[in-house]
């Protein structure tokens, strides 16, 4: 392990902020799954009627990047769509750990399964996802399904990652920060282990992505999943995961083919956006993108 950076003590406010986050993910994780369906669906509608009549930034940029991932306009019904399906999966991410094994199964339906089960069995598989249905179901679903998952997660705050840590690992799943600068090498550790890597790749979080195109818009995009397939000789395989009633789908693409050198990283990258820019287009409402996504020029800039 690299030595870590030494912590400077935490302000009043952050620390007041962190132990609220810490009860009220507890207090969810405790309760959640005792919660009727029916009643989180209609507080999730209600809340995004009042967000979507309020507005706000975040609002604003959900409704610009559904504008920019469709090609037209996003109407209200749409941000409503997107803001409860947003709040669902919330619900959801709550709930999981008290479904059990049978239960979160049952929550899945998969299209293209064999590409992950051949690749899983043969060299290894890195999948790559974008932020659409919940990630954590899909994750919870392979590792209940014979294939543990190791996988890097946001870290925004101490007390955040560390709830979210506990909260996946009691799953199966091995979570990294996405600043553990070891984060690579343990992955393709974990894949010689027969472990099944997980990756959420659409966002840049660190502005360290390549450059790619999605539906014609320039963005750019983690090229970790292709450097860690590339390095290990692991499948490439992107997947989508949509909601379908009780369900949720999770639609596994055709495998990426390796290209070498950067152009070759760059390349397999925009094969992963291109489906991901496919398959969002189909169910936008279940791409929870709240944040800056598309660049501030072109068509939909002032949206």
């Amino acid at each position: 392990m690299s030595p870590q950076p030494e912590r400077t003590p935490a302000r009043l406010p952050d620390r007041v902020r962190d132990a609220a986050l810490r009860t009220l993910h507890r207090s969810g994780w405790r309760v959640a799954a005792r919660v009727p369906v029916p009643v989180i669906r209609a507080v999730a509608a209600v809340a995004a009627r009042v967000a979507v009549a309020r507005g706000g930034r975040h609002v604003a940029t959900l409704r610009r990047n559904l504008t920019l991932a469709t090609g037209a306009p996003a109407p209200d019904a749409l941000v409503r769509a997107g803001v409860r399906s947003y709040l669902r999966t919330y619900a959801e991410v709550l709930a999981l750990p008290g479904w059990g094994r049978e239960a979160t199964v049952a929550r899945v339906r998969t299209e293209g399964e064999e590409r992950l089960r051949a690749a899983h069995a043969g060299p290894g598989c890195v999948v790559a996802l974008p932020h659409s249905g919940n990630w954590d179901l899909a994750g919870a679903w392979a590792c209940s399904t014979g294939m543990p998952v190791s996988t890097v997660a946001e870290q925004l705050s101490e007390a955040e990652f560390e709830a979210f840590l506990a909260f996946r690992r009691g799953l199966g799943m091995e979570v990294l920060s996405h600043r553990d600068r070891t984060a690579i090498p343990t992955l393709a550790a974990a894949l010689r282990r027969g472990r099944l890597v997980c990756l959420v790749a659409d966002r840049d979080l660190d502005g360290s992505g390549v450059p790619v195109r999605w539906r014609g818009q320039p963005v750019t995009m983690p090229a970790g999943p292709a450097v860690v397939a590339r390095r290990t000789g692991a499948v490439l395989l992107p997947a989508v995961c949509r909601y379908d009633g009780e369900q949720m789908v999770i639609r596994f693409g055709e495998p990426v083919p390796p290209r070498p050198g950067r152009a070759g990283l760059v390349a397999m990258t925009q094969d992963v956006a291109d489906f991901f820019a496919a398959q969002v287009a189909t169910a936008p409402q279940d791409w929870h993108v709240l944040q800056p996504f598309f660049p501030d020029t072109g068509p939909g800039a002032a949206a």
